[in-house]
Parts: structure tokens; sequence; C-alpha cells
């Protein structure tokens, strides 16, 4: 039972408001000292975190388990629930997961078609064996991708773009081409994934980023009536933050985490959900009051519930009943 010194106002907007945004609950009643306490400390707590596991911590997955032989942890992300618990902070991580479901379905996932047409700033590796111009190196400037549906070659809808940069190295110079023939473009909505290059030869440990999306794709030159290749594209061009901050990671990328990160990965993920737990006590509090009240409640006999001070020494006044009949005479 609350304190009836305490005004809480409405109990139920105070533990909404103190979900979404720790400390609002609090604010929201006029308990402003304990709300900054709330919001600094439990969202610093999962800030914290989160920067930690470089921003990777935080995300939901929650797969249809029908007809598996056994619970895997990678399937389900129980400790999301505990995370959800901070509020707003932590929310986007559902529409995420219905953005990644919808559209990263690993087997039925096309990796050589686009969803729209791309035109963004590119790094990475070229080679040309063209007759009168061979040469390769890593390249960076603006990459244009497009799907051109008649199909420039004769053979249906086929991915055509167009590069134009800067082959860096010893004899660095301007370079374009024409490109066709998309061999293969990381998803757009991605938490982590591996931009290693491939195409240079070179034995290379796999690279993981969330904020580059890897693609590769042949180099065109005319020959005869068509094109036909004479060389490989191989690189990265920006993801926005939208499409890989609280996006689900895949197995190889969390593997990567736990390797490169250790410990210090599992921690972060403990300070994430350590923050929701707080929150849930705070929410508690906007919608009960304190737990133990003020601290100098009166005692009462048990099975009744403790009364404040003002109520023990001013207890309330008893109405006293007079009978309308006359008192009979003798």
């Amino acid at each position: 039972m609350a304190d009836p010194r305490l005004n809480l106002k409405n109990p139920n907007v105070a533990a909404v408001l103190a979900f979404l945004i720790p400390g609002a609950g609090h604010w929201y009643q006029g308990r402003c000292f304990k709300a900054a306490i709330y919001s600094v400390c439990i969202l610093s707590t999962f800030f914290w975190g989160q920067a930690m596991a470089e921003w990777k911590g935080v995300y939901f997955r929650w797969q249809d388990l029908e007809g598996r032989t056994r619970f895997r942890t990678k399937d389900r992300t129980i400790g999301y629930l505990s995370q959800v618990l901070v509020g707003l902070p932590s929310l986007p991580a559902l529409i995420q997961w219905q953005r990644y479901s919808s559209g990263n379905d690993a087997e039925n996932r096309d990796f050589t078609q686009l969803e729209a047409p791309i035109d963004a700033e590119f790094r990475g590796y070229a080679k040309s064996e063209a007759l009168d111009d061979s040469w390769e190196g890593m390249v960076t400037g603006q990459i244009q991708l497009s799907m051109d549906e008649a199909g420039g070659r004769g053979f249906g809808p086929e991915v055509r773009g167009h590069f134009r940069g800067r082959l860096e190295g010893d004899a660095p110079r301007e370079v374009e081409f024409e490109l066709g023939g998309l061999q293969g473009i990381a998803p757009k909505i991605l938490g982590d994934g591996n931009v290693a290059i491939t195409i240079d030869g070179k034995s290379r440990p796999k690279e993981y980023s969330s904020s580059r999306r890897s693609l590769r794709c042949r180099i065109m030159a005319p020959r005869g009536e068509f094109e036909a290749p004479v060389g490989e594209l191989e690189g990265t061009i920006p993801r926005a933050f939208t499409d890989w901050y609280q996006v689900p990671l895949e197995e190889d990328a969390i593997q990567e985490m736990n390797r490169r990160l250790g410990r210090r990965y599992e921690i972060a993920l403990l300070f994430t959900w350590v923050a929701g737990l707080l929150n849930l006590l705070a929410i508690w509090d906007a919608y009960e009051g304190p737990a133990y009240g003020y601290g100098d409640e009166v005692d009462q006999p048990d099975g009744q519930p403790s009364i404040s001070p003002s109520a023990a020494t001013n207890p309330a006044p008893v109405a006293v009943t007079t009978s309308a009949t006359p008192a009979p005479t003798s």
C-alpha cells in the first residue's frame, strides 16, 4: 500500500513512462531526484554495455523451433527479454528482426539481384585483363549499379553499371569502365558481414564490418557486337546505420565477435541485461511507490498495514450518534 503522503498521480501512466524511458515515470510524479538517479544509472549501464560490444550486443531473434530436435541459444535471444525492459533504447531490435527475417531468408536469398539501384562510394580491388589495357590494384571511386530488364547481351535481365575512380599503387591513375554480371552482393540489412577481398590472390583472414556492404561484379569491355567480361571488381559500399544497428547477427559474425573480443563481449551483454532488470525495479517503484515507505511508519498488529506517524498521532474522529427517542421519565 502506497504511503498517503506520496502523490503517485496515475500509477499506470507512471509505469508506462518508466518503461519507455528510465526515470520518466518518476519525473511525471514530481520525484525528480530519483528520476535523475534512475535515468543516469540505467541508461549509462545500458549504453556502456552497447559500446563495449561495439553496438552489436542488443538484437532480437525468435526463430520457429517446429521440427527441431533440440533448442539452440542462437535461435532465440533469451537475453533480449531482459534488454527490452530498458524501453525505447532497445525496441528498435523488434523492428529490425521483422526487416531482417522478411528479406534475409538464407535459403531463398538471391545474391545476384538488386533490390534498388546503387549510386555510392566504393573502396576495393579491381583487375582488368583487356588486350589494350591490363592492370590491377586497389581502387576508390563512385559506383553505379541498376537492373537492366532488357539485358544488354540478350540473356534477359541482368545488373549493369559503371565505375569511375582512381587506381592506387605505384602508378596511380584515373580509371573508368563498365560493369555487368553481378556475382554477389551482401544483404542490405545485416548486422555484421565478411568484407575480405578474395580476387587479389592473397590469403586474407576474414574481415567483418557492419557499416560496409561487400559486392563483386565483372568488368565489361566491347568485343564485336556484344560486351565480354575482361576483369573483376570486388570491394565495399557504405551500409546505412539504420540497416545494421540492432539487426540480428548471423552465426559466423557471433563467432567472430567472441573470438576477437573474448570475455569483453560476454561482460558487455551482462551490462545490458543488468540495465533491463534495474529498470524493472524502477517501473515497480513508479507504480507502487517506495517498497519500504519513508522508514518512519508506525507498526501495527499482525495482519494490519503500517500507518504514517500523522495518522497514528491524529486518529480519525469517531462519530457519536444520539438517539432521537426521549428518555423515559419516572
